[in-house]
């Protein structure tokens, strides 16, 4: 990367948009922001690189010539120049957010202000204005909880003592039960994020059962979507019933517009988890997943800083084909593919198109698709061979020929599996054992007289392994010619 574009100060341009560009070029304009003219020089050379800042012909000294045309150049002075642009640009940004309209810092910090120089009747109007507000919102952040409190506080303690002194005033009931309303969300997040990490992490183990009786028990009597939300999730988490999971999900998609976004993402992403486990367990359909990731999409829990992981681009086809939601899977592909890592696009597109075909029963469609795509990430070539295993499974129930096709192509898959070292054996495992379990059933199949129980308890307790429910819709058919 060019040595320019890898300071401080272009990193910094490059997460602002087009219109933030714009409010910082008048910012560095004005006398008041900004006492350095070559800081504007240097920004307008720059500007025109915004967003993507690609340029290997622009040296420093090139740069440093074109703002001081009649200055020797200087190696520190340049570096002094880039720091005190990036110095002006964050001065800029945390402007914006103190001068964003949306944010009440100005008129909590001007209640400081007239509260300090005894301006008691604006202070208490405008305190008041600003409370009602908060007090109205159906949901609130944090930052709002927070910012009430405190604005409660600062009424409560403000210097003038004849109100606080009479006799009932309430103000410190509302602000007792505001602070045990915080505290309780903030406490049962935190528990909710513990059990998390001793689930899914494996060096973590948490002890919450105390933390957990303690808040119960302090929670009895608080009335909120949120806190009601977290009793269920702790109930479900602590018995693991199905009945459990099924009414913490019911109550969450009726009363998911009370909670605010971030409180959304955080209960989406621990039911997805949640179902996740299920799914594993046998108790529950891919299928079921298909719902939470569309709110997942709509309201932005999936992503990560924009991007979609490459486990949840293939949960969400998997979940979306297996369903038959042909429609939905095409405009997801055309909509959300662009968030992948534009490394994997490609592959992650073609992929997608040949799991789809798979499911519309357009075999043969599915298997040129695999044949041309010669796949570059690591992650797809494994999955893709997984993919290309069912559609030759799924060709030989309906044609013979195919029999020493697909038996040829595990073989190989299996020793494909065990020569390829880039992933762990713990990765490599579910692979497998996904290639073992097919064969048995292949065979099984073509071979009715020898089907036994052991076919029917194959896939029992099975936990690390890929495509399991499709590999139990293959068993109950086979299963099912058994019977006949």
């Amino acid at each position: 990367m060019n040595s320019i574009f890898s300071t401080k100060f272009v990193q910094l341009l490059k997460s602002l948009d087009t219109d933030e560009m714009k409010a910082l070029d008048s910012w560095l304009r004005s006398p008041w922001c900004n006492s350095n003219k070559n800081l504007i020089q240097l920004f307008s050379r720059l500007r025109k690189y915004h967003p993507h800042f690609m340029d290997n012909k622009l040296t420093k000294e090139g740069l440093f010539h074109s703002i001081l045309p009649n200055s020797k150049f200087s190696n520190r002075r340049m570096n002094n120049l880039l720091s005190e642009a990036f110095l002006a640009a964050k001065k800029f940004l945390i402007f914006q957010r103190f001068d964003n309209k949306l944010s009440h810092v100005q008129q909590e910090a001007w209640a400081q202000e007239s509260q300090s120089r005894y301006l008691n009747e604006w202070f208490f109007k405008d305190v008041n204005k600003l409370m009602a507000y908060f007090e109205q919102l159906n949901t609130k952040t944090f930052e709002e909880h927070l910012t009430l409190y405190r604005l409660n506080r600062m009424t409560y303690f403000h210097p003038k003592q004849e109100t606080r002194l009479q006799k009932g005033y309430q103000l410190i009931t509302t602000m007792d039960e505001q602070l045990e309303l915080l505290y309780l969300l903030e406490k049962a997040f935190i528990i909710n994020e513990k059990i998390a990490r001793s689930r899914f992490l494996k060096k973590e183990n948490h002890e919450v059962d105390t933390s957990l009786k303690l808040w119960r028990s302090a929670s009895q009597q608080i009335v909120h979507p949120a806190i009601q939300l977290y009793r269920l999730r702790f109930d479900f988490l602590e018995k693991g019933a199905a009945e459990k999971y099924y009414e913490l999900r019911s109550f969450f998609i009726q009363k998911m517009e009370l909670l605010t976004p971030t409180e959304q993402k955080t209960h989406l992403i621990s039911l997805l988890n949640d179902t996740k486990i299920l799914i594993r367990q046998g108790l529950m359909d891919i299928t079921a997943t298909l719902e939470l990731y569309r709110l997942g999409l709509k309201i932005g829990a999936v992503f990560n800083q924009g991007k979609l992981t490459l486990n949840t681009f293939v949960s969400i086809i998997s979940a979306s084909n297996t369903k038959g939601s042909f429609e939905f899977t095409n405009s997801f592909i055309d909509k959300y593919a662009s968030h992948l890592n534009k490394s994997v696009q490609v592959d992650g597109i073609q992929w997608a198109k040949a799991h789809t075909a798979y499911w519309k029963k357009d075999l043969e469609i599915s298997l040129g698709i695999l044949s041309r795509q010669d796949f570059k990430s690591l992650f797809f070539k494994y999955i893709g061979r997984v993919l290309n295993t069912q559609v030759y499974f799924e060709l030989s129930l309906q044609d013979n020929s195919y029999q020493e096709y697909i038996e040829s192509y595990l073989d190989t898959f299996e020793k494909w599996l065990n020569r390829e070292q880039l992933w762990s054996d713990a990765q490599r495992s579910s692979f497998i054992n996904f290639v073992k379990k097919c064969r048995v059933l292949h065979r099984a199949y073509h071979n009715p007289n020898n089907i036994t129980d052991k076919i029917e308890h194959l896939l029992d307790g099975q936990k690390n392994i890929q495509a399991l429910n499709w590999l139990e819709q293959k068993q109950q058919q086979i299963l099912r010619r058994r019977n006949r």
